[in-house]
């Protein structure tokens, strides 16, 4: 008997004279001798979890062209033997079911949906890939979407379409502010128009406060006299 070893983290796929016979889990394994070196091979393949980055692809929204939508997705190999004997290259196709569910989740929102909705898109790109990684014998566990690139002039739009917004709150409450005042001025001279002593008592108070001069005229001139502060 030999033997062989499978670290953890690891399929093992043994094969003799090219037919696959089985998959070793990780530890140690007894091979029949008759199995020699040059009849026998144990492929090794990775059974941890990966990232892979999707670069910004542009893609089309419902409602607006050019935007670069970029993503990432878990992946890991639970079938070895159809990882290794279904594709030349298996994570290069499911990087492109990727691209084209994101795509097409693109395409069926607006824009103003795919900024909202991007932390949830997971929900809907995972089902919609799976499909594609158990062909390849991998298995997606997460899609996310990283960034959503609005083209520049729909961000010079919305800056401006913004800056609009707010002068115009400005341009209101400018207005409100003067209503508000001349409001005051119109209740303060019905007020003193109805109260003539409220009149004198602020003319006192005015001349009070110094920085004027006030001419007060008290009752009934008597002629050839005139009393003045």
């Amino acid at each position: 008997m030999v033997t062989t070893t499978i670290d953890p983290g690891t399929f093992g796929v043994l094969r003799v004279d090219g037919a696959t016979v089985g998959v070793l889990a990780p530890g140690r394994h007894r091979l029949p001798m008759a199995w020699r070196p040059w009849r026998r091979d144990v492929v090794r393949v990775d059974s941890r979890r990966s990232v892979v980055v999707v670069s910004g692809q542009e893609v089309a929204s419902a409602d607006v062209p050019g935007i670069k939508v970029s993503a990432a997705f878990t992946w890991q190999v639970v079938d070895p033997v159809r990882y290794l004997d279904a594709s030349a290259d298996p994570v290069d196709e499911v990087r492109l079911a990727v691209q084209v569910a994101v795509r097409d989740w693109a395409a069926a929102s607006t824009l103003e949906e795919l900024l909202a909705g991007r932390g949830a898109a997971g929900a809907r790109l995972v089902p919609a890939v799976q499909a594609a990684g158990h062909d390849v014998g991998v298995q997606v566990r997460e899609v996310v979407v990283r960034d959503v690139v609005v083209p520049v002039e729909v961000r010079r739009a919305a800056v401006a379409a913004l800056t609009a917004q707010l002068e115009g709150r400005a341009t209101v409450e400018r207005a409100r502010a003067e209503t508000a005042a001349l409001r005051s001025l119109a209740n303060a001279g019905r007020l003193l128009a109805d109260n003539p002593g409220l009149l004198q008592l602020r003319t006192v108070e005015a001349a009070a406060s110094g920085g004027a001069s006030v001419v007060v005229h008290l009752g009934t001139p008597v002629q050839g006299l005139t009393a003045s502060t």
